[in-house]
């Protein structure tokens, strides 16, 4: 896949640059972890609109777990 030889290739060059974040160049690796990464922040957001919104706690078990 060219997508992955360009991305090694590059986030290696980008690595070698001094005071820089290093990066991922496992481009497969790199956008799991990001996809992951967006999902604890969404599992966040609905968190928080539950226990600011009791009427957002529909279910028995979040009723359970959030209190009434």
């Amino acid at each position: 896949m060219d997508a992955t030889k360009y991305w090694t290739n590059i986030i290696n060059t980008y690595n070698q640059i001094p005071f820089v974040t290093k990066m991922n160049p496992n481009l497969t690796e790199y956008i799991t972890n990001k996809a992951i990464d967006g999902l604890f922040v969404m599992i966040a957001k609905e968190e928080f609109a539950i226990r600011k919104d009791p009427a957002a706690r529909t279910t028995e078990l979040l009723k359970k777990v959030f209190g009434n």
